[in-house]
């Protein structure tokens, strides 16, 4: 028993041995590949800070992801922006502030590369709120994550300070960036579309934050009153706006380019490098999804809409998107193939006007060239086959509509023949 009792104990030295080997390449083998590395980063970081001789201090730190103060040690009050604050250095506290601070880790959306920051910001106790961040670009609710509503203005807002919650208002918050280019939301890649809840409780105009470069539609009126684009809701480069009464759910964002024939889209262009109009429905909202010339297509600049349709100047060539409940309409819209590449005319009235709602061909329907109407038929040519939208004034659906106010009395291209 005792020369079996020696290889044992050599066979259990060996065997301890080889695990240990086997541990030590397993966490040595390659970058990252440590236990410590595989641990998710702190999402936050608690810090003290403390002006003990009622002068300031400045107590470095990375402070992009932004500061919150969680719990005053000092009997000197500290009040953000008087006796303590931050920048690109740190925290500072002054008059004999002293404070536990919670430091929001810097992570910018998308990875890294990114160029907008998303944080947290919640009325826990039903009152007002502040969560200091540089809000100089802008701000915009991503997510409402309580059952408060969370109303711009209202439970929500931003000024120089940073951006305030109340009444119970929690919700994830993104500072905008304008760093992308202007008007490249080509595919999906290039940005996620979202709802956002926008609403003239007061009857005044509200404005809601929101990067709408891109284009807004509304996809969900929730007032009595009525939400008509350029009359009680629209939007510039500062967000959307809605006024007397208008409440809505509206979409921003990148739309995904799924091709012709089964998204509502159409193709307007500045071939001449003049203002051209492309007759649409617009007043549910319009998107860019597609850029196709070199000229920029920027909202507001070289592309827009009103109740007259699409308008683009200077070189912008684009494929848009209206927006509308058309699946359910289906029944009222009109198709109109060139089947042959020849010019087919399409029978109706037209007397108050056209709009082309979608574009199913690969060939391009544009206004004038591949189609066109007069007071008796719709025609398209050149392969164009697109469902169209036929006005009629004496609908009450077209009551509050006027598309005299869009019309340039030295531009005749655009009239019916």
């Amino acid at each position: 028993m005792k020369p079996f009792g020696n290889v044992s104990k050599n066979v259990v030295l060996e065997c301890s041995i080889a695990f240990l080997l086997v541990i030590v390449l397993f966490l040595g083998s390659g970058p990252g590949s440590s236990a410590l590395s595989a641990a998710p980063p702190p999402q936050s970081q608690a810090i003290y800070c403390a002006s003990d001789d009622m002068h300031r201090h400045t107590c470095p730190l990375d402070t992009r992801g932004g500061v919150e103060l969680i719990k005053q040690r000092s009997e000197a009050k500290c009040t953000y922006g008087s006796t303590w604050g931050f920048d690109d250095r740190g925290i500072w506290v002054d008059r004999g502030c002293r404070a536990d601070f919670k430091i929001a880790v810097y992570s910018p959306a998308g990875g890294s590369g990114g160029d907008t920051e998303i944080f947290y910001c919640a009325s826990d106790d039903m009152h007002r709120k502040w969560c200091p961040v540089d809000t100089h670009r802008g701000v915009e609710m991503v997510k409402q994550r309580s059952e408060a509503k969370c109303i711009q203005d209202s439970t929500w807002g931003f000024d120089r300070q940073g951006v305030w919650v109340d009444r119970g208002c929690r919700a994830d918050f993104r500072i905008i960036s304008y760093s992308r280019r202007p008007g490249s939301v080509e595919g999906g890649s290039s940005g996620q579309s979202r709802s956002l809840y926008c609403a003239s409780d007061d009857m005044r105009r509200n404005w809601c934050a929101a990067d709408a470069r891109g284009g807004v539609e509304l996809i969900r009126q929730r007032s009595e009153a009525q939400c008509l684009y350029g009359s009680t809701w629209g939007y510039d480069e500062r967000g959307i706006w809605v006024d007397r009464g208008c409440r809505a759910d509206f979409e921003v964002g990148g739309v995904d380019w799924s091709g012709w024939g089964e998204s509502f889209n159409i193709y307007c262009a500045s071939d001449d490098m003049g203002r051209d109009w492309c007759p649409a429905d617009a007043r549910k909202g319009v998107r860019l999804i597609r850029q196709r010339s070199e000229a920029e297509c920027v909202f507001g600049q070289t592309w827009g809409y009103g109740p007259r349709g699409i308008w683009v100047d200077r070189g912008c060539r684009a494929d848009f998107r209206v927006a509308g409940d058309w699946n359910a309409r289906a029944v009222e819209l009109l198709y109109c193939p060139s089947d042959d590449m020849g010019r087919h005319a399409c029978a109706v009235d037209t007397r108050d006007g056209v709009f082309i709602v979608r574009q199913r061909s690969e060939a391009d329907c544009v206004y004038g060239r591949t189609w066109g109407y007069d007071r008796r038929s719709i025609w398209v040519d050149r392969g164009c086959r697109a469902d169209f939208e036929v006005i009629d004034r004496r609908s009450a659906e077209w009551r509050d509509w006027d598309d005299r106010r869009d019309r340039d009395r030295d531009d005749r291209r655009d009239r019916p023949y």
